[in-house]
């Protein structure tokens, strides 16, 4: 016992500081370059640059660091074209001496130099976070423009599609079709005398003054007095009696009661007071009888502008019939009593019933037509709103993206930059 006291008691034997030591002969040739290079890391003077980086640039040609920088650049990948590239010593091959090439070196030696390359490791730790660190930072920036631009692509797709389908509508609804710009939609033709334009007077019409007088304006002035119509009469016809612009036909080129006056006297009587006065239906037998009755020169055609279909269809249809068979052709080659038709409801578009009508009214010689450019003027109006909206939406969205800069190459650059200093 008291051999064991008197040994416990005496002081340890110090290991030689000059005791070889193996060590891998790579790591150690690196290690002790980098000790007399005295590398040291730089504070950067802004961003992090190569010249930021653990090991600066110029060491890296170096011959001792140049193969292993490329091994661990490429995440330790040896490709097959580089099959003969010495890999640096890694801790997994350690004890194997055939893959790991040691020889002896002073222990002190050994103990400096890791003394040394654990410092420069903590400060390199270090530095690839700051590294990490000033990507994120342009990488979220870069993220929140790239999510402006996509916003940008999809207002703008947006507006587009919104102006196609802006342009489909006006050709499908012919909104601007030269036709009916210049032209009118009561015809192109009109009699050689007699023609007589009608137009409903009703809270319904009310909706539709404008749309009226314009297609009957564009008559008279278009296809009345350039072609050779010599007489004309305008009248409202509403629920209770019809009202004539003048007793009988009037001769166009009249100097006082011409043309220019039936348009005048129309612009007179034929507005939304006069026109919410009267009820819907209007009566449509009470407006054939008076230029149709005894007496009464009849017309040659009739121009008309109205709503929709009467209530009593089948009544005005049969009257129709009759006044055709009674008044025969006014002249040779002449039809009797054709009617050409404006509706201007849009709820007539798709209705059987008043499909059905109106063509039985017309035929065989006249027309009709749905002029629905008031409730498409409306729906255009709203489309072209929408696209102007889009339209401010992108100009906002496009200044801010102005103010944003472009980080996508630096990105890139920083990218590099941290996967070297990994590699490092």
């Amino acid at each position: 016992a008291a051999a064991r006291a008197a040994r416990g008691a005496m002081p340890k034997a110090k290991k030689d500081p000059n005791a070889p030591t193996l060590i891998p002969e790579d790591t150690w040739l690196r290690g002790k370059k980098l000790q007399e290079l005295k590398v040291a890391l730089k504070q950067p003077k802004a961003e992090f640059t190569p010249e930021e980086w653990c090991i600066p640039p110029p060491v890296h040609s170096l011959p001792e660091f140049k193969t292993v920088i490329h091994y661990w650049e490429q995440c330790a990948v040896v490709a097959h074209n580089e099959r003969g590239m010495k890999v640096p010593t890694r801790i997994k091959v350690i004890e194997d001496d055939a893959l790991a090439e040691k020889k002896p070196h002073p222990r002190k030696e050994i103990q400096d130099l890791f003394k040394y390359v654990k410092g420069l490791v903590k400060q390199a730790t270090k530095r690839t976070g700051q590294f990490l660190k000033q990507l994120e930072k342009k990488e979220k920036k870069e993220e929140k423009r790239l999510k402006l631009v996509q916003q940008i692509t999809e207002v703008d797709k947006q507006m587009n599609d919104e102006l196609r389908n802006s342009r489909r509508f006006i050709d499908r609804q012919e909104l601007f079709d030269k036709r009916w710009m210049v032209g009118t939609k009561l015809g192109d033709t009109a009699p050689r005398k007699n023609a007589l334009i009608l137009v409903e007077q009703s809270d319904k019409q009310a909706a539709f003054i404008d749309e009226t007088k314009d297609e009957v304006s564009k008559l008279l002035n278009g296809v009345v007095l350039e072609g050779e119509c010599e007489t004309i009469n305008i009248a409202l016809f509403n629920s209770s009696a019809p009202t004539a612009w003048m007793p009988q036909f009037q001769p166009k080129s009249d100097p006082k009661k011409g043309l220019a006056d039936s348009l005048k006297w129309l612009n007179k009587q034929f507005n939304a007071k006069t026109c919410g006065a009267q009820p819907f239906p209007p009566d449509w037998g009470a407006a054939l009888n008076k230029f149709t009755g005894e007496g009464a020169a009849p017309p040659w055609r009739i121009f008309m502008c109205c709503s929709r279909s009467p209530d009593n269809r089948t009544e005005v249809l049969e009257r129709v019939k009759e006044l055709r068979e009674s008044l025969g052709e006014p002249a040779k080659g002449q039809p009797a009593l054709p009617i050409n038709v404006v509706a201007f409801d849009p709820t007539c578009v798709g209705d059987a019933e008043e499909k059905a009508f109106f063509e039985e009214l017309v035929e065989p010689a006249g027309n009709f037509m749905i002029d629905t450019s008031n409730e498409d003027l409306v729906a255009l109006d709203k489309m072209l709103k929408a696209v102007a909206a889009k339209k401010k939406q992108l100009d906002k969205l496009n200044k801010k993206l102005d103010k944003m800069e472009d980080l996508s190459e630096r990105c890139i650059e920083d990218r590099s930059l941290l996967q070297m200093q990994i590699a490092l």
